[in-house]
């Protein structure tokens, strides 16, 4: 089967790769994994200066830069539903029948160089495949990517092509790229844990097509604003969407920090490439992200995301949607760190889910998680995680292909491998 082979792919890779590693390092400090956008919240954790670190070109030889990562896991629920879906509606994480790659990713870059006097100029490509994949394509107006697919679970995207001129303090960025998230990223690199909270999976855009300036004001503050063609959208615009982004990050102290993003518009005439139906009416979202450093091992972390798509044409019309999540992360060690998530996520009208018949209602989720890093390039993160659902419906355990649930709440237990190259 297709599936059964893809599985051995990832299997084969993971080990083949470990082949290339050097011996386990332990005891280095890490920084965070630069991603190309530096609105997003990094939680990437690679040894910077550690001569035992493999990658695909040397991050520092060059104008050129390029790497990426394997992300490889399962996740299983207490239902003992092994469906192609038995975990939705879990962001990502939804198939329970296999062991799944999520991400293969890779990426070049020119980054800018920001201490640089003058004009420069980046770019930056990035490639997906896996399971992941299908759910990172331009399915806003469904152009560009969007159907990339080689079997049921496994696809492929570029959720990033942009291209950026940089003069001071002031760079502009024009092309495709990942859209003014909160707290959790698409990139697995950059999040502690292996699932996602509803607020990264139905409150906020994956990704932009447009153009954004970025101003350094001061050390301490950076704002941003710029045009896109509405949510996970191509540059084709089949929806004749149209809508600002904006936002700032204000680091108020060493220890503390705050994000605001914002995007209000036209989100689209709800008919997108082929006659598909999507995103239609007003919408109006932002995300805020609170970061403390509570000491030199425990950090916390705030997010609330709020949003709004009016003259939607479906049900009343009218969609409202919030939500908010509080993150502890704690260092155990140099190789350990353990941390706790808890998010409510109110689907006020019940069309943001809108999986296996959840109608309006409130998604909490509370995940604890551990980290452990046995060298420089590899991560493992298990985690074990509790949902409930109060509101219209059983959104849990699907039985009959996604139509209806049966429960109202699922416990799951997942565990992925990550490879940083």
């Amino acid at each position: 089967m297709q599936q059964t082979a893809e599985i051995r792919l990832v299997t084969a890779v993971l080990f083949a790769s470990a082949l290339l590693l050097p011996s386990r390092v332990v005891g280095q400090d890490s920084i965070g994994l630069d991603n190309g956008l530096p609105w997003n919240t990094n939680w990437a954790r690679i040894d910077e200066g550690n001569e035992n670190l493999w990658s695909l070109l040397d991050r520092g030889g060059g104008p050129l830069e390029c790497g990426g990562w394997i992300s490889a896991g399962f996740t299983a629920n207490a239902h003992g539903n092994r469906t192609g879906k038995g975990n939705a509606p879990l962001p990502l994480n939804s198939i329970a029948d296999a062991p799944v790659m999520n991400q293969l990713w890779l990426y070049a870059e020119k980054p800018l160089d920001r201490e640089r006097m003058g004009a420069d100029w980046g770019f930056r490509i990035d490639y997906l495949f896996g399971v992941d994949g299908p759910e990172m394509q331009a399915a806003g107006d469904q152009g560009w990517d969007f159907g990339w697919n080689t079997s049921r679970d496994y696809g492929s995207a570029i959720p990033q092509l942009y291209a950026e001129l940089g003069f001071h303090e002031l760079v502009l960025r024009v092309g495709y790229a990942i859209g003014l998230q909160g707290f959790e990223a698409n990139q697995a690199v950059d999040n502690f844990f292996y699932s996602h909270n509803y607020a990264y999976g139905y409150g906020v855009p994956g990704t932009f097509s447009g153009a954004v300036l970025e101003y350094e004001l001061s050390d301490n503050l950076a704002v941003l604003g710029g045009w896109t063609t509405g949510w996970d959208s191509w540059w084709s615009n089949y929806l004749s969407a149209s809508t600002f982004v904006g936002g700032l990050t204000w680091t108020l102290s060493d220890e503390v920090s705050l994000t605001y993003h914002v995007t209000i518009g036209d989100f689209g005439d709800g008919t997108a490439k082929n006659g598909a139906k999507s995103n239609a009416g007003q919408i109006y979202a932002h995300a805020i992200v609170f970061t403390c450093e509570i000491s030199e091992r425990a950090s916390y972390v705030l997010e609330n995301t709020l949003g709004s798509n009016s003259h939607t044409g479906v049900g009343s019309g009218n969609s409202q949607w919030y939500s908010l999540t509080n993150y502890l992360f704690y260092d155990l060690s140099d190789c350990w760190s353990a941390g706790a998530r808890i998010e409510w996520f109110c689907d006020e009208d019940g069309q943001r889910v809108n999986v296996n018949g959840a109608g309006p209602g409130s998604f909490y989720e509370g995940t604890l998680g551990i980290n452990w890093e046995p060298h420089g390039n590899i991560r493992i993160r298990p985690e074990v995680r509790w949902d409930w659902f109060t509101g219209q419906g059983r959104p849990f355990d699907s039985r009959n292909g996604g139509m209806t649930g049966t429960s109202v709440h699922q416990f799951t237990g997942g565990l992925d491998v990550l490879l940083i190259f």
